[in-house]
């Protein structure tokens, strides 16, 4: 008996950027500087506090992971979930002050949550001895979810424990994602199992739907504006292409296909941002080659080769003509 939610109020892939919000706050907390990460996706910290952006969810995926880089911590989806105010989650806030049973909760939440992303889809499957709660997600992700997977099951583990109280036994419950390296086995005493989608679920027993609980507090509205997502369309590129830089195929059909959305849709958004592909392309080979310069780790040749120039003499030119010197040159600077 499934209860599935989809939602057209923003376009597919696309994930509101204030989720994230929670780890700028957790490395910002702990005095670790976010700003690598953020300038490696092209994004400014003050948007992560604005609900009315979503950026596609690849950016997100990119962002998180790179936190985790930064600051070392490779269960940091997990820590900052931990720390996550729920009753400031306004699909968990609404859901709960306007519910009594987990299974009232569950078909109120799953219409809650995709105001916050469309990227994934819900749903509650209940079977005779088990009901599980399902996150598809709507593409193949080019970008692994680690980070944003272990945030998921700090927050599905702890929204369970709350609502069920104190029938919550772990040994009874079964978390499942192709992306487990983002939590370590038996994650607070429960199943931890590979999936073989780029989802996640969590299974438990099929009583725990009919469990009372009690009410919290006024739920908070959920922010309906938004500011236009063609905004974030050019940082999500800048996320997923920087991996691909030496692929041949660089074209507004390939590009698309890894953001999720329509060729057309994807060329109208770089018009508005006053921009076109192939100088997107050139900027995030220019700022790459850059940031390998600067490290000093690869030879130029190494760095031309990964960026698509198997002659090192054509890289040479490329850089000088877009930044007025060599690689040899800027290195030295």
């Amino acid at each position: 008996m499934p209860f599935n939610s989809t939602s057209q109020e923003h376009s597919e892939g696309f994930i509101r950027l204030s989720l994230a919000a929670p780890f700028l706050q957790y490395l910002t907390e702990r005095k670790i500087n976010p700003q690598p990460a953020l300038d490696q996706v092209g994004l400014k910290a003050e948007l992560l506090s604005d609900p009315s952006v979503f950026v596609h969810s690849e950016l997100v995926y990119g962002l998180l992971n790179s936190f985790s880089e930064v600051s070392g911590d490779r269960y940091l989806g997990l820590n900052v979930g931990e720390t996550f105010d729920l009753h400031q989650w306004p699909p968990f806030a609404q859901a709960l002050q306007s519910t009594e049973t987990l299974f009232e909760f569950f078909t109120r939440f799953v219409g809650l949550v995709p105001q916050e992303s469309n990227s994934v889809r819900h749903s509650l499957v209940v079977e005779a001895d088990k009901a599980t709660y399902r996150i598809e997600r709507q593409q193949e992700p080019t970008v692994p979810p680690i980070q944003v997977t272990g945030f998921g099951a700090a927050i599905y583990v702890r929204l369970f424990q709350t609502v069920v109280g104190d029938a919550w036994d772990s040994s009874r419950v079964r978390w499942e994602s192709r992306y487990i390296n983002g939590l370590p086995i038996n994650y607070k005493g429960i199943e931890v199992g590979l999936g073989t989608d780029p989802g996640m679920q969590i299974s438990f027993p099929v009583e725990w739907l009919f469990l009372h609980h009690v009410s919290e507090g006024p739920a908070k509205p959920i922010a309906s504006q938004r500011q236009d997502e063609e905004v974030t369309v050019v940082a999500a590129l800048r996320s997923v292409l920087r991996d691909k830089l030496d692929e041949t195929d660089l074209g507004p059909e390939a590009m698309a296909g890894l953001l999720g959305i329509q060729p057309e849709r994807f060329l109208k958004a770089l018009q508005r941002q006053g921009t076109t592909l192939p100088r997107e392309v050139k900027r995030l080979r220019v700022d790459v080659a850059k940031e390998h310069l600067k490290e000093g780790q690869m030879t130029i040749a190494e760095i031309g080769l990964m960026l698509g120039y198997s002659d090192k003499s054509h890289f040479t030119r490329f850089f000088r003509g877009q930044t007025g010197m060599t690689p040899t040159a800027f290195r030295k600077k």
